[in-house]
């Protein structure tokens, strides 16, 4: 006899180049400058029946032209499929951000509301029964699906000595009552910081660390990323990441002019190392940066002679 009650796992996302998708988990990164868009695609534990498979797209802008006091605005479009098995997870958020210009540095404060959908897709067929016999079973389908309201926070703060930022995911926790599922807060922190080495070529040495939390378990990924410049408008970075429990990950890529394109393999840590292959992910990134402002200056042709 099988009697399972409760179930209780982290459900958000979780990417090797979350480094490219923060806005999707922290707003206030929403449009920090130029335009840019973000596609991800996660194959996790390759091998394994019915492991996760993971797609990401962001699209954000700084309203440059809409300066409001002291700062200026972003906003953004992050979208998200997670699927496990038969389960299906999809996100739709709208993200606006404001960002302040300090003596100290750049603050930003971002909210992102949106929907979230949880569905169940099985290719299996309920047995047919009369409802006077098990009214349970005969109300079963094969398909459900429900949407409940999305609600994101942000803080963060950048520098030339690096960034830190705090956010929280699906405030709201919406309750989905045909599937008996309830979404959690998960709350994140990401903080890095950059080493330019000025050889032939510039070269950057970026580390950075990413803690997540449902509230019952901490996961923590550790990335080191180094860029070189080989050539004008040319980029080549290597890094390592190493997610506590879970794996190892090597990741490349390669920049020319506003296009990046990146991929990962992550070596699996965890028990399911016996059947699995390792973590595929691809990352495609196009960016824009406008020029900035001129500043008009005029001239006294009997003054500053």
């Amino acid at each position: 006899m099988i009697l399972p009650l409760f179930g209780f796992t982290q459900q958000d996302k979780q990417l090797t180049h979350f480094s490219f998708d923060r806005m999707s988990f922290n707003p206030a990164i929403t449009g920090f400058k130029g335009y840019s868009g973000t596609l991800i695609y996660r194959n996790q534990w390759d091998k394994v029946q019915d492991a996760p498979n993971t797609t990401v797209f962001n699209l954000q802008g700084n309203l440059q032209n809409l300066n409001t006091g002291p700062g200026n605005l972003g906003v953004g479009l992050s979208f998200s499929n997670d699927a496990i098995g038969d389960f299906r997870s999809n996100t739709a958020n709208l993200n606006i951000a404001y960002h302040i210009k300090t003596s100290i540095g750049k603050f930003s404060f971002g909210t992102g509301i949106g929907g979230l959908q949880m569905a169940i897709d099985g290719d299996w067929v309920p047995p047919q029964v009369p409802v006077s016999l098990d009214p349970t079973l005969s109300s079963l389908v094969n398909k459900v699906s429900e949407t409940q309201l999305d609600w994101n926070l942000g803080v963060h703060f950048t520098n030339k000595l690096g960034y830190v930022g705090l956010s929280t995911t699906h405030i709201s926790q919406g309750q989905f009552a045909v599937m008996n599922y309830q979404s959690r807060r998960h709350y994140y922190l990401l903080a890095g910081t950059k080493f330019p080495l000025n050889w032939r070529r510039p070269v950057r040495i970026k580390p950075a660390v990413l803690i997540k939390s449902d509230g019952a378990s901490m996961v923590f990924d550790l990335n080191l990323r180094v860029e070189h410049d080989f050539s004008l408008n040319r980029l080549l970075w290597l890094g390592a990441t190493y997610r506590y429990s879970d794996g190892i990950s090597m990741m490349a890529g390669i920049g020319v002019g506003n296009l990046k394109l990146g991929y990962s393999f992550d070596w699996m840590t965890n028990p399911l190392k016996k059947w699995g292959h390792g973590t595929h992910e691809m990352m495609l990134n196009y960016s824009v940066f406008p020029a900035p402002h001129a500043v008009t200056r005029f001239y006294h042709p009997h003054i500053l002679r």
